[in-house]
């Protein structure tokens, strides 16, 4: 609907559509979804080809099946980090799970190489506290 003074303005979307600005905590985690899920997916492919590149052996069961659950735990951390960072309130959510996951694999791969995992399991608790912080409903409502 056009006014006097030329300006326009559109009167039919509704504030529930429009998303906000995301908080930097909830950027942040989700960028750091992404490069977490890049890391332990190079990871995974290090131990498939260079299994020299671990100091210990693993908890239970082979190499190569850390490696599969370490490529797998990286593709669905960037799949999240996706989702987060375009803004979807389900994103959130799986981000918690799969965060919540991944930390779990870095704690029971702890043997395989320690200053890597207890790096990475502070990264994931940064996630999880920047997912879970100051949740706002209608922060990245979009429908």
């Amino acid at each position: 609907m056009a006014s006097t003074t030329g300006d326009v303005s559109d009167y039919g979307t509704t504030q529930s559509a429009i998303a906000g600005p995301q908080s930097g905590w909830v950027l942040f985690s989700g960028i750091m979804l992404m490069f977490s899920g890049l890391w332990i997916a190079f990871e995974g492919f290090f131990a498939f080809f260079r299994s020299t590149y671990f100091i210990g052996s693993a908890v239970f069961g082979s190499l190569w099946i850390w490696a599969l659950a370490w490529l797998g735990f990286g593709l669905l951390l960037m799949a999240a980090g996706g989702a987060v960072t375009s803004g979807r309130n389900w994103g959130r959510w799986f981000g918690i799970v799969v965060v919540a996951l991944a930390l779990l694999l870095q704690m029971l791969s702890f043997a395989t190489y320690p200053w890597w995992s207890a790096v990475m399991i502070g990264v994931d608790v940064l996630i999880l506290f920047g997912l879970a912080a100051r949740w706002n409903r209608q922060e990245g409502a979009m429908y």
